[in-house]
Formats: C-alpha cells, structure tokens, sequence
C-alpha cells in the first residue's frame, strides 16, 4: 500500500474484514467467488519466438546471463511459503564468478496471511553482463494471481521486442504497459479464458539497468527505492517511484473525479480511499493506476505507467523493489537500514531480512491479516 499506516482498531476484527479494509486482494464491492484453482492458474506461457535472455544476450553478446521467474501460483500453500521459481544460469553458481559482471541479487516472494486467496504476488529476474531487467507484480481481485503472472510473461518480453527498445527505452517501457494490458484485456475476453480482468488486476513496477543508465516504470503501488551511500557512511534511501493511490496524490485523485464516470471516496469504517464508478459501489479500487481493471478503466483507472530515467552515479549501492507488503507498514528508509548491514554478496539474506521484518511488522498491526510479500534487491556498487 506504502502510503501511510493505520493502527489495526480491533483485534477481533476477523481476517476477511481487515483483508478487505486493507485491500489487499478483493475490494469491498468483489462479490465474485474465487473459482481459479491450480490446473487453470498461470496456464500463459511466455512468448514462443523466443526467450528474453536469448533476446539480450543476441543484442550485446552477453557471455553470462541468469533468470529468475515467478511459477504459477498455488491455491493450498502455507503463510510464509516461499513461492515456487524457475531458475536459469549459464553457471552454478554465476554470481561468485570473478569474471562475471551481473550484480549481486537477493529476492523473496512470501505468501501471506489471507483468507481463501493464494499468492498474488510474481516477479521476474533477467540479468546480464550489460542488461538487467527486475519486475514485481502485486495482484488483486478474485483473479489477481492470474493477472500478475500474465503481465509478468507478456509485459517483459513486450518491453525487450519493442522496435524502440534500443535507443528510447523510456518509451518502450510505456509502450510496453499499454501493450500488456490491451493484449490481458483481449485474452480475457476469448473463449474458455482461465482469468477475467473486470475486476482483477495488478501493479507492475519494473526496473532496467542499461549501459550505465537505470529506467523505472511503475503503476500502482510496489515502489522501487534507491540507496545511496552519504558522507558519513550510512546509505539514504531515495523513492524512485511514487504510488499510484488517492491518498497519496491529489492530481491521481482530480484525474478519476475529471474522467466523468469515477469518484474516490472512503467507506464509513474502511481504511483507504477507493475508486468507484459514481453512484455505484463497485470497483472500490484502492490505487488509480494498475493494468487489468476493465470496470475501474471505466472510472478513470489508467495503465500508463510513470517512466523516469537516471544516469548512474558512484554514490549508488542498492536497489529496492518490493511489493506492498513490505511498504505498508516498512518505510522506505527503515527498509535501507535493514538490508544496509548485509554485505553485497549476502544480498539473498538481506532479502530474507526485510521480508521476516515486514512479516512480523504486519502481525504486530493487524495480528492475523499478512499480504503477500516481494523483495528484489540488487547491488549496485560496492560496501
């Protein structure tokens, strides 16, 4: 959510209650029964042409290489279980290489404390000498676990395919989204569709590091924080993304009232400001950007991401990408401080870290609601 804390009021608030007043995966007005189930979950496949790693590796004649993805979520697994990946590297173990160039990565994906909903959480890992290419995709809604693993194979490989992608990234990130999500919204839509993106869908923030120039783009709300090393030692955390939610952003606000069609308003005992069309009480929508959401595109919810892009300094140590279940009640630089003691190459125990951090955090407030929680974290320079 990362914008913001609220005390838990009531400890004998049941789950599903702080679940919904927390809108982790099904809004209020979400009276559809969640009928996905292992066999028809995740069943998008990545494009057939080719694989990214391949795409990157023919692009700059990349010697090593490595991924991380995301598999297709589980319905019956535990709070806490890690979720299953799918791992590729051209060594054992690349990363200790003294010839090879990809930087030092950790990541964790926690399944939450949520009633009837598995891990909607995905993210994806690609990382060559000269490219590296980090996503996380936080879902919601009754089909929010298909959505973010859909947009974790399409959006990518769209990004990497684009005729653009060369010499304007930025604008094959953009062109990226929209491409997502009109290709998520139209496979909804075709005969025997596993998933339905009315009101379910995700937030993708992704991070790609380029001959020396680092480009971010994001909707919703899963932040990617920078930590840069200060003068006196201590690393300072610096938000590169910022949430896409009413409460956090007056002109996200003005934008859905402006559409015509939407209002934000908070429900009397809700926590946060949703989206919903006017006069109605659907689809209670907690942030204004996310790819999916038919309904809430209706109320003036966009899929166009914010794009930034920075040159990068010698002052720069690591990167942070996280799914709202770290930010809700972490901030950005407590979050630095707690990876900060970890060395570059303990980065997969700092991930773990911040993930048991944020998981405690979250019994601490709400004591039997967790959401699903994602760490990406890559070394950027040295201690």
């Amino acid at each position: 959510m990362g914008c913001g804390t609220t005390k838990s009021k009531n400890a004998e608030e049941n789950a599903l209650d702080s679940s919904r007043k927390r809108g982790l995966s099904v809004s209020e007005s979400d009276k559809v029964e969640q009928k996905s189930n292992e066999k028809d979950a995740g069943i998008v496949k990545t494009l057939e042409e080719g694989d990214i790693l391949d795409l990157l590796a023919d692009a700059h004649s990349n010697k090593n290489r490595m991924s991380v993805l995301g598999l297709p979520t589980e319905m019956q697994q535990k709070g806490f279980a890690d979720k299953k990946v799918q791992k590729s590297s051209s060594s054992e173990d690349m990363s200790k290489a003294s010839d090879c160039k990809i930087p030092k990565i950790g990541y964790v994906c926690k399944k939450g404390l949520k009633p009837e909903s598995p891990n909607q959480d995905d993210f994806c890992i690609y990382s060559t000498d000269c490219i590296s290419i980090f996503g996380v995709f936080d879902g919601h809604g009754p089909y929010g676990h298909d959505i973010s693993n859909y947009v974790r194979c399409r959006l990518p490989e769209t990004v990497v395919r684009d005729k653009k992608f060369q010499d304007d990234p930025k604008q094959a990130l953009k062109d990226g989204f929209k491409n997502t999500h009109d290709m998520c919204v139209e496979d909804s839509m075709k005969d025997g569709a596993s998933f339905d993106c009315a009101l379910s869908g995700t937030t993708a923030t992704v991070a790609l590091i380029r001959q020396g120039n680092l480009y971010i783009a994001n909707v919703g709300d899963s932040r990617a924080v920078l930590a840069r090393s200060s003068p006196g030692g201590e690393l300072k955390a610096e938000d590169l993304t910022a949430d896409h939610k009413p409460d956090c952003s007056e002109a996200e606000t003005r934008r859905i009232e402006q559409s015509g069609k939407g209002q934000v308003r908070r429900l009397e005992g809700d926590i946060p400001q949703r989206v919903f069309l006017k006069d109605k009480m659907y689809p209670g929508l907690s942030m204004t950007r996310s790819i999916g959401d038919t309904v809430g595109v209706e109320a003036g919810v966009i899929s166009t991401p914010d794009v930034i892009s920075k040159r990068m300094e010698q002052d720069w140590r690591l990167l942070l990408v996280c799914s709202d279940g770290v930010w809700e009640f972490i901030s950005s630089q407590e979050a630095v401080n707690i990876v900060s003691p970890f060395m570059p190459n303990e980065c997969q125990k700092a991930a773990e870290a911040l993930a048991s951090k944020a998981w405690n955090r979250w019994i601490e407030e709400e004591e039997n609601v967790v959401d699903d929680i994602t760490v990406i974290i890559s070394w950027l320079g040295e201690k």
